[in-house]
């Protein structure tokens, strides 16, 4: 993308307001290998009241989403080392939910439209502007909500499911299949009184004495 065609006067940038404050605000990842892009975009999206996080290839980017959860990546397709189509083949499965946008220039469309198959949101042609690019953020991570609140909500239901015991994780999950504490307690060779122990314990760490409730923990956390 060439930085001249996007350093834009605020003039010509639509500044589209923010509801979130500027701790909350979107975090957008950009990854391209060109400095003044990376820059360029930077300062742009910053304007418009995004968090940004600039990496030079796809090895950083993927190194980073260990720990790192961005709402929305910008991805340049060709770049030196590792491209953006291996790139995003690459993205762990916990980080699949957050969705992708190319940039590409006109004669790599085909590859936009291979990555597009391939999981992205969308591709930007270069050069553009802010105002597209900022509207195609915005369409992207509103189309992505579900899958990131089903994620989120993955993510959370293995935290609470990795505070159990093994045998409170076994009998509320036998519980949870409709087996009565005696039931349990013999399909486990122990005792009815220690199954109600568990049983409590469990239920008061995952904070659900609803069992539809707690099977849909468990279901949740097996999800990828």
């Amino acid at each position: 993308m060439q930085a001249t065609r996007l350093k834009a006067s605020e003039q010509t940038l639509e500044r589209i307001p923010m509801s979130k404050t500027e701790s909350e605000a979107p975090l957008i990842a950009i990854v391209d290998d060109q400095r003044d892009v990376r820059t360029t975009v930077s300062r742009g999206l910053e304007q418009h009241g995004y968090r940004v996080h600039p990496f030079v290839g796809g090895a950083d980017l993927l190194e980073a989403l260990e720990y790192l959860e961005p709402d929305c990546i910008l991805l340049d397709v060709r770049m030196p080392g590792l491209d953006g189509l291996s790139t995003l083949a690459r993205i762990p499965p916990a980080r699949r939910h957050v969705p992708v946008i190319f940039f590409t220039s006109h004669g790599d469309v085909p590859l936009a439209v291979e990555a597009i198959k391939n999981g992205a949101a969308d591709f930007i042609e270069k050069p553009s502007t802010f105002e597209t690019i900022v509207r195609k953020i915005k369409a992207a991570m509103l189309a992505s909500r579900p899958s990131v609140e089903k994620s989120r909500f993955a993510a959370q239901a293995r935290e609470l499911l990795a505070d159990l015991t093994q045998r409170e994780n076994q009998v509320i999950r036998l519980a949870c299949t409709g087996k009565r504490n005696k039931e349990i307690a013999e399909e486990l060779n122990i005792g009815v009184r220690t199954v109600e122990f568990h049983r409590f314990q469990a239920i008061h760490k995952l904070g659900e004495s609803n069992l539809l409730k707690v099977a849909r923990i468990f279901e949740a956390a097996e999800r990828e």
